[in-house]
């Protein structure tokens, strides 16, 4: 009885892992970012996915901006891929001083999380769900995943757990993505856009360049200001999601 009871369960694993393999899972996300609250929509199967932002909160009485804003993001393909088997993620270098539109190019896998023990029976939308930890670039995390969508990706950079992640959020409360809805399609085709395979440069080099740029900024900026108010000590670092800056 005890053969059989595993035979089954492995035979269901195997289904399982088939069944998502051939399906797209869309999984939409609310981001919250220090009050600034957008939807995401996270597209992925087992070789790739795209993580986009398809709403902001906060423009229910100017719809048309927020439309604008939606539309500009969609026309200029601005987005998140990340590419499993090539262990790649791409994405759109933003800042207001960039004038390369470069691709940054950064690595998957490169998160080390700790699974933890002892949260069986916890459900998130109606899934069960495991819960597990990670330090990554200046942040301490809390993730719930699915080990039931053999996925192994989540919501922005995040990826590496056995499962969907579903609900991930900082420590220090700076930045959470809680999933809302979840939805399987055979139908659903990835569009990355040709420019996401040019001129890329690799994430850390892109932290160098963008470091050199923001304190040569500041530095003009000082430059305007009278003598007497030239000696302030200037921080690159920015607040922001990986606080490499």
């Amino acid at each position: 009885m005890k053969v059989k009871t595993i035979f089954l369960i492995g035979v269901f694993s195997i289904c399982s892992t088939i069944l998502f393999a051939q399906n797209v899972v869309l999984v939409t996300y609310e981001e919250n970012q220090s009050g600034k609250i957008s939807i995401t929509k996270l597209t992925v199967n087992n070789n790739q996915s795209i993580y986009k932002t398809i709403s902001i909160k906060g423009f229910e009485e100017t719809p048309g901006e927020l439309k604008k804003i939606v539309d500009n993001l969609e026309k200029s393909s601005i987005y998140l891929v990340k590419l499993f088997r090539e262990n790649k993620i791409l994405y759109p270098a933003i800042r207001v001083f960039d004038q390369k539109k470069q691709i940054i190019l950064d690595s998957l896998n490169c998160i080390k999380w700790k699974l933890i023990t002892g949260t069986t029976n916890v459900k998130y939308l109606g899934r069960k769900v495991k819960t597990a930890k990670c330090h990554f670039r200046g942040r301490n995390y809390s993730a719930m995943y699915c080990p039931d969508i053999p996925i192994s990706d989540g919501p922005f950079k995040f990826n590496g757990l056995p499962g969907l992640i579903l609900k991930i959020s900082s420590d220090d409360n700076f930045v959470s993505y809680n999933a809302t809805k979840i939805e399987f399609s055979k139908d659903v085709k990835f569009d990355i856009a040709p420019k996401y395979f040019t001129n890329q440069i690799k994430f850390w080099d892109y932290v160098i360049l963008a470091k050199k740029e923001m304190a040569a900024d500041y530095q003009h900026f000082l430059s305007t200001l009278p003598p007497e108010q030239r000696n302030v000590k200037f921080d690159v670092k920015v607040d922001r999601v990986e606080m490499v800056f």
